[in-house]
């Protein structure tokens, strides 16, 4: 769901691909957008969280509850996370919940700058010319 989030600036940077800002098709006031509804979202979900119990399974467990929400910031950190390290997974989700965000602003950044007309003017071939 939280991917969803990036349509109005995918959208921005096929309507303005003249624009740059840190390689990006977006202005620097549409990162600052971006960002700010990001941290936004992210600390909703942190006070929305709630307290940890023993006796039921997750609960006050940021990954475990909003997994489907928030699963750009998630899905890569634990991934990463445990392949280093078993229970550092564990660690991140009772101690450092900012990492969620962090990795889900490079995930937004990645994904612009794959889902934006910039890559494929990287990629555009010149055609050199052939005098005759």
């Amino acid at each position: 769901m939280s991917t969803i989030l990036l349509i109005p600036w995918i959208v921005f940077g096929f309507k303005h691909p003249e624009k740059r800002f840190v390689g990006l098709t977006q202005t620097r006031k549409s990162i600052l957008a971006l960002v700010i509804v990001e941290v936004v979202i992210w600390t909703l979900l942190l006070l929305f969280l709630a307290k940890p119990n023993p006796n039921v399974a997750g609960q006050g467990s940021f990954a475990w509850t909003y997994q489907v929400f928030y699963e750009k910031g998630i899905f890569p950190t634990w991934f990463f996370a445990e392949s280093l390290n078993g229970s550092l997974g564990d660690k991140i989700d009772s101690r450092y919940q900012f990492i969620y965000l962090i990795v889900a602003l490079l995930v937004d950044y990645v994904l612009l700058f794959i889902l934006s007309p910039r890559l494929a003017q990287i990629f555009k071939t010149k055609k050199i010319s052939v005098d005759r």
